[in-house]
Order: structure tokens, then sequence, then C-alpha cells
């Protein structure tokens, strides 16, 4: 099998996605030749710079913007043309990497490279199948194209929507969002906490905010390091160097044993150990924790795609939320005293999991390139 996986670098989210992907297909067919592309990296190096470079600032300093721009595009004709003829432009420019590797199918796990190979493929310029990846909880019209031959979405709820949005149902496969394999491996919970210098008959809470330590996570542990309940935390302040050193001065006056950690690639091993993760609602983190039956606390959601996440875990009574964190001593105390909340939450955690993503994408895969070779069989 021969794939190309188009994403783009913003947030992180979407290329760990591709990632995982090419090591599940690497897994069951190790023969295979996978190669993934940071798309507007690739045609532009200094054009993805100002477009990544803008939107981490935008989601950093100022998400209200953001959540406005998400709405602006899901319902503004004139905004979303002149964003289907930036990526119709930038679309001709992939057309040579493509006819050099000559892929058996195209997987794309951003909405900017879905639309581009939508036109490619509208004009008549390829004929590979395609399969878009949305990598949230919720569907967004920028993910929705013409000629993608499967959508792989994380819940039937969004399988739903999608119909509803004009998508044939019959293209629209809730196999979930892929994660690294890391986190099906099981470790030792004793083991991992002692390594921490923490107690494993304690109760775990875990505080993050992605790799970039996004969200009011000081204000948030600020408070919980006077929760008076039996507990110990761990905070991970991602490569957030200036929240680790708030973090490090919040620690010296805390009556919770505390673990602080910047970036780590230890995340699966913490996620096991923990009773609660309390963190931003992006979409793999969302996986991650649903795969490891982790119940959820949501802080500092990002307007848009993010809020449309914590909808989804609140409706299905997987996660609580804190809002912007500024009272959330009170709401934790009361969660973790209550030990049938939590064990309910962790049941609906494992129900919404999705094990066997990696598996269902491959077969998945295989179907739409024997159903194109059989169709160029016939066709010659």
């Amino acid at each position: 099998m021969r794939a190309l996986i188009l994403s783009v670098s913003a947030g992180g989210g979407h290329i760990q996605a591709s990632l995982a992907l090419k090591n599940y297909i690497m897994q069951f067919e190790p023969t295979s030749d996978i190669e993934i592309l940071d798309t507007i990296k690739y045609i532009n190096p200094l054009l993805d710079k100002l477009i990544i470079g803008s939107y981490l600032q935008t989601v950093k300093m100022t998400p209200s913007i953001f959540g406005k721009i998400y709405k602006f595009t899901e319902k503004d004709e004139g905004l979303n043309s002149v964003t289907n003829k930036f990526n119709e432009l930038m679309a001709y420019k992939l057309l040579p990497i493509i006819d050099n590797y000559k892929p058996d199918i195209i997987i794309c796990t951003h909405p900017f490279p879905t639309q581009m190979v939508s036109i490619l493929k509208q004009k008549k310029k390829l004929n590979i199948p395609m399969i878009c990846i949305l990598t949230d909880y919720a569907p967004h019209n920028t993910w929705i194209h013409p000629k993608v031959d499967s959508y792989i979405v994380s819940n039937s709820d969004m399988k739903e929507e999608m119909t509803l949005r004009g998508v044939d149902k019959d293209s629209v496969f809730d196999f979930g969002i892929p994660v690294s394999s890391d986190f099906f491996l099981k470790y030792d919970k004793s083991q991992i906490l002692a390594e921490l210098n923490l107690d494993p008959l304690k109760k775990t809470i875990m505080i993050m905010g992605g790799s970039l330590g996004i969200g009011k996570i000081a204000r948030v542990y600020s408070q919980l390091s006077k929760l008076t309940t039996n507990v110990q935390i761990i905070v991970i302040a991602g490569s957030n160097k200036k929240l680790y050193s708030q973090l490090m001065n919040l620690k010296e006056h805390s009556t919770v044993t505390t673990s602080i950690l910047g970036f780590s690639k230890n995340i699966n091993k913490y996620m096991q150990c923990s009773d609660l993760l309390i963190t931003k609602p992006g979409g793999l983190t969302i996986t991650e924790a649903l795969i490891c039956n982790v119940p959820l606390a949501l802080f500092s959601a990002i307007p848009g795609q993010e809020k449309k996440n914590e909808e989804f875990l609140l409706r299905h009574k997987l996660a609580i939320t804190l809002e912007d964190g500024t009272n959330c001593k009170e709401i934790i105390e009361n969660l973790m005293s209550s030990p049938k909340q939590l064990q309910e939450m962790k049941e609906n955690c494992r129900k919404y999991s999705k094990p066997s993503c990696g598996r269902d994408i491959f077969n998945l895969i295989n179907v739409l390139i024997k159903k194109r070779e059989i169709a160029v069989t016939k066709k010659d």
C-alpha cells in the first residue's frame, strides 16, 4: 500500500493523528509506503509560518476572535469564498508530489488539504480515493467537500450531523480518531506513581493544557492546591516555561502533594494512573482520555471547536465543566467525594472509546483501494 497523508501542524493534534495512523498501517501491513506531508509547510514555508503562527497566537492571546472566525466560516459565504480561492491556488502546488509519489490512497487530517484534494478531483486532475479524518467531536463546514470518498468521525452524533449537512450517510464512519498505540499499553500504576513520589493509595488528579500548556492551568492548580480531600496532583506544563515557573512557585504553598512536569512523552502512563483529568477539550486529548477510561473536568475551552467538543462530552456524561476555572475547588471536592459519579463517568468513557479505530480505518482504506482497482479494470 502507498498512502499519502496530508496534514497541517496547527496545534499538534492533526499531525499526531497522522503519525498514529501511519504506525497502525505499518503494523498491519509492514511493506507499506506511507508519507506524511505537512501541507502548507511543503507548499510555502513562509506562508506556513504566517498562517500557523497567526493561528497559534490567536488561540493563545485572543481565543474569542478565533471563536468568531469559527462561526463566520460556518455561515459566511463571503469569507468562505476567500478561503476557497486560496485553497484552489494552493491545490495545484500539491500535484507534483502526488504525481511523483503515485499513492493508492490520500488521507487528510485537516480541512485545508481536504479541500485542496477535493478541488483537484473536481477538476479531474486526480482520480485517487480520499479519506478525511475529522479530529474533533463535532463537524464544521470547512471539512465538508465534494469528491471525499469517506469521512471518519469520532462519534455517532457526528454521523447524524454530517448527514443533515448533505453528506451521504454511507460515506461517514464513526471509527474514532487515531491516537498513538502507546495508549493501549498497560503500566503498573504503583510503579509510575512511585517514580513521581506519589502515593498509589491516593486518588490522583492530572491537570494539563496540551503540549503548549494553554489555558488557566495556574489558576486551576492554585485553587486545587488547597483541596481538603485525600488526593494528589500531577500537573503537565507542556512546553510553556513561564507556566512551569508559576506552578513551581505555587507548589511551595500547596497543602496537596504535587508533581509538576514540563513537556512529557509519557502522558499515556500518567493518564492511566489518574482518577480524573482536568484539561482543555482538544480532540486528541479527549480521545486519549477515553481510551484510558479517565473521567474529564474541562476548563478554558477555545470558542468554536473546543466548545463543541465540550458540549458533546457534557451531553454524554463523560465530563463536568469548570468553565474558566474561577470556582473549581468546590466542584472538584464534590466530584472526588462521589465515587459513584466518578465510576459512572469512567464507564461512559469506556463505552465511547474506539479501541479498534486503527484496524477499522486500515480495513476501509483497503476497501477503497480495491474498489478503485476494480473500476479501473472495468474501464480498461
